[in-house]
């Protein structure tokens, strides 16, 4: 028998076997799948069903992120309403005229405010009006405190207290919007312009030299101008160095910020703190540049250390 004959007699044999398991089924399990797929679909309908309800009921992330903020918000607002209510009422008598209850009372407000400008960015409220709130808030709360309407002693003692803090205020004011002015000025007529070419020629086009050259510059000119002056100078130039590179800018001008600060530390012009206690007779140049030189560099230069070094890693 040759081999085309053999493999023509095996299919006869497998069709005939396939016919007669056919024949003695009688379709019954075409029938019996056809019954399981109808019983099935309806659980697979169900189970998908509550997949998608579960799905619909779990919040999402940023649904979550948007009510934290809504509340955070919310309640820093709602805080200082009460603050001011309690203030106009009058009552409870214990948090007015309470030493302690009061403090804490106004630290609270404080710190509810400083919460809100730090996230400023998450919460969507400009920093100037939660200052603006708070400070209207703890200024309303302390008036009323001295009680002026009672006596002419308080209602004096409450003008002096008005005077003592406006006169700080205006004179910090005074201080910084000439220098702020002075900042701005030379920006706008390119007075930055030589000094930003001396950073390009000695970075080399290179962003690596870039957040120790700006932070070492502002840690020492902070010493001669005041640190918000030298922080509102080493970002001027960090704008025209940095290019359209927003992460690089950020990550220098946090570290600007604290070398600034650093720096105004130890020098009696360096701050506005530092200036008026030289200007009362609290404090000597050549004490203050001992004792808070080392320090203060110390605070500048080593974070400025771990955010180069993670920022190279990184890159």
């Amino acid at each position: 028998m040759t081999s085309s004959a053999l493999h023509a007699e095996i299919g006869a044999a497998v069709k005939s076997c396939s016919r007669d398991a056919a024949a003695e089924g009688g379709q019954q399990p075409s029938e019996a799948r056809q019954v399981d797929a109808k019983d099935v679909q309806p659980a697979v309908s169900r189970k998908s069903t509550l997949s998608s309800d579960l799905m619909r009921m779990t919040p999402s992330k940023p649904q979550v992120a948007f009510a934290a903020r809504r509340t955070l918000k919310v309640s820093g607002v709602i805080f200082m309403v009460i603050v001011v209510l309690i203030a106009l009422i009058g009552a409870p008598r214990e948090a007015i005229d309470g030493v302690t209850t009061k403090a804490n009372l106004m630290t609270a407000l404080f710190l509810v405010g400083l919460v809100l400008v730090v996230l400023e960015d998450h919460v969507g409220v400009n920093k100037s009006a939660v200052m603006l709130m708070v400070s209207a808030s703890m200024w309303t709360f302390l008036a009323v405190g001295f009680h002026p309407r009672e006596s002419h002693e308080n209602h004096e003692a409450l003008k002096e207290e008005l005077e003592h803090g406006l006169k700080d205020v205006g004179a910090i004011i005074l201080f910084l919007l000439p220098a702020m002015g002075v900042v701005e000025s030379i920006d706008h007529f390119d007075g930055f312009a030589v000094v930003t070419r001396m950073i390009l020629k000695m970075t080399g086009g290179r962003t690596d030299p870039l957040m120790p050259i700006l932070c070492l510059l502002s840690f020492f000119l902070s010493a001669v101008i005041d640190n918000l002056t030298a922080t509102i100078v080493s970002l001027k130039l960090l704008r025209h160095v940095a290019g359209s590179d927003r992460h690089l800018r950020h990550a220098i001008g946090g570290v600007v910020v604290i070398a600034a600060n650093a720096g105004g530390a130890w020098s009696p012009v360096g701050d506005v703190t530092t200036t008026m206690l030289w200007l009362s007779d609290k404090i000597s140049v050549g004490n203050t540049i001992i004792w808070l030189f080392f320090p203060s560099f110390v605070a500048g230069v080593f974070p400025m250390v771990g955010v180069w070094w993670e920022l190279k890693r990184h890159n």
